[in-house]
This record gives C-alpha cells, structure tokens and sequence, in this order.
C-alpha cells in the first residue's frame, strides 16, 4: 500500500470534507470578486463562457468515460436526460420563487420599476450550487481520482456560482456583513449536500451509484449549457472572446485532467471510492481465514 492510500484509507470520512472544502474556496474567491467590482464588474459574460467551458470539459472528460465504463451504453444517453430535465424543471422552480421574491420586495418599497433580474439569477445559482455539491459528493464515494478531478472543475466553476450569488445579494440592497453571512450560509450548504451525498451512497452497489453520476452528469452538463446562452447578446469582437474564454476553461480543465492522471498514475492511487479502502480492509479482517472457519 502506497502512502497516498494510506492516507485515503486512514482519513475515514474526512477527505470528503477535505474536498469540498477545496471546490468552496472557489465561492469565496466569487465572493470577494463581487464585493470588489460591486454592480461595475467588468465582462462578466467572459466569467460566465470559461465556467461553462469548466462544466462542459468536466461531463466530457471525467464524467462521462468513468459513467461508460459502468453503466450499460444505451442507457448512459437517458440518464443524461433525465438529469437535464430535472435541472431545467428546478430551474423553473426558482426562477418564479425569485420573480415573486423581487415583485413582493417592489411591493413593499412601493416601487414602480420591475424587480431586478439578479434575484432570479441568485436563485437559479443555488440550483446549481446544491447540484454540484451533490455530484462531488457522489463522485467522492465512486473514487478518489474522479473526486479529486471533480473537486478541481466545481472549485474553478464556483467561482462563476459565487459572483451571479452576490449580484443577487447586492439587488436585494443588503449589508456588506448581510452579504457575507449569507455566503458563507451558501458555503455550508453546498458542503453539506455534498456530505450527505457522500455519507448516502458510498456504499451503494456497483449498479446504483454509476447511474446516480450518469444523471447528475446530465444536469451539469444542461447547467453547463444554460450559462453558456445565460450570456446577454453579443456581436463582434465580444462574441469572439466570450467563444475564446469557453474554449480556453474547455481546454485548461481538460489539460489540468491529463495531467492529474499523470500523477495519479505515478503515484499508484486506488481508483475505488474513498470510503472502499477502509471498509474492505475492516471486512477482510472480519472474514474466517482459510482454514479457520467452521469444519
């Protein structure tokens, strides 16, 4: 047993938290860019094309190859579809909670202008938080490499997550201290979801679990697709970087996977599902040894 896996095998439960706390670095990083640039930051549709080029590298890339390897291949397509759907129909969900949030709000302060879009675009981000969360916590109890090439992709991405969160925050007119509060609140929540995720299905059979990842595989790769067209219409030179941003967190994610692997290969680490380790090693020596067992 190599030193890295007996780190992993020794950790128990605490390399999940390990990982999530890695990809929520990303939240606080969104966070201080939003209270930084305030209602002037610059570009932000370039933030929003290199996070979803993340997305996409990360369904392509890591997603879907370890999903193929398990689930049966006419079925992979479905699962993606199922969990496209369900991102979309959640979407809608919070996209009306945030409308009537802003029209009650309006209400209250008896203004006549329309509620500020950036409350339905904080809500639809905590969709997206919770279903990253979720994922990392799922690919944690699958294995430890996809974990930790998950972890990489949701940290850069919630960078994205953050900034649409605080734009919401700032529209809502809320103390600075309000603000941080709350995402700090958005922090643990996203650990959380990915704690439970993890602690619900690590020990779940071979079949369950890849068709789990096959699902919300399908929601980040329609979350994906949504802040990609989330952009507002650009023309000219802006369309073409906004294209270069997608095609520059497409290909640095995708690179950063190649050579994860590299390490990951070099260093000997176990492919099984963080937990896996310590559990087959306290069954084994559970088991009679031959020779032993009842006559």
């Amino acid at each position: 047993m190599t030193i890295a896996d007996t780190i992993f095998a020794a950790q128990g439960r605490s390399h999940a938290l390990l990982l999530t706390t890695f990809a929520s670095v990303g939240l606080i990083v969104g966070a201080i860019l939003a209270e930084r640039a305030g209602s002037d930051f610059r570009r932000p549709g370039l933030l929003l094309s290199g996070a979803s080029g993340v997305l996409f590298a990360l369904v392509a890339v890591v997603f879907t190859p370890f999903v193929q390897s398990t689930v049966e291949r006419w079925l992979v397509p479905l699962l993606f579809m199922a969990g496209g759907s369900t991102y979309i129909l959640l979407c809608r969900i919070a996209e009306t909670f945030g409308r009537r949030a802003g029209e009650r709000r309006k209400r209250l302060h008896e203004r006549g202008d329309d509620p500020p879009p950036d409350a339905t675009v904080s809500a639809v981000a905590i969709i997206d938080l919770i279903g990253s969360g979720i994922a990392l916590g799922l690919a944690a109890a699958a294995s430890v490499t996809l974990a930790i090439l998950v972890a990489i992709g949701l940290a850069a991405v919630n960078i994205s997550t953050s900034r649409r969160l605080g734009a919401g925050l700032m529209s809502l007119e809320l103390r600075r201290m309000d603000r941080i509060a709350a995402i700090v609140m958005y922090a643990l929540a996203y650990n959380a979801a990915a704690l439970l995720a993890f602690w619900a299905t690590h020990s779940v059979d071979n079949y369950g679990l890849p068709w789990l990842l096959a699902f919300f595989g399908g929601l980040l790769l329609v979350a994906a697709a949504r802040t990609l067209i989330a952009n507002p219409q650009e023309f000219g030179a802006a369309q073409q970087r906004s294209l270069i941003a997608f095609v520059g967190g497409f290909a640095i994610y995708a690179l950063a996977t190649a050579g994860a692997g590299e390490v990951f290969d070099a260093l000997d680490i176990s492919k099984s599902g963080l937990e896996h380790p310590a559990e087959r090693s306290l069954a084994a020596s559970n088991d009679p040894q031959p020779g032993t067992g009842d006559q």
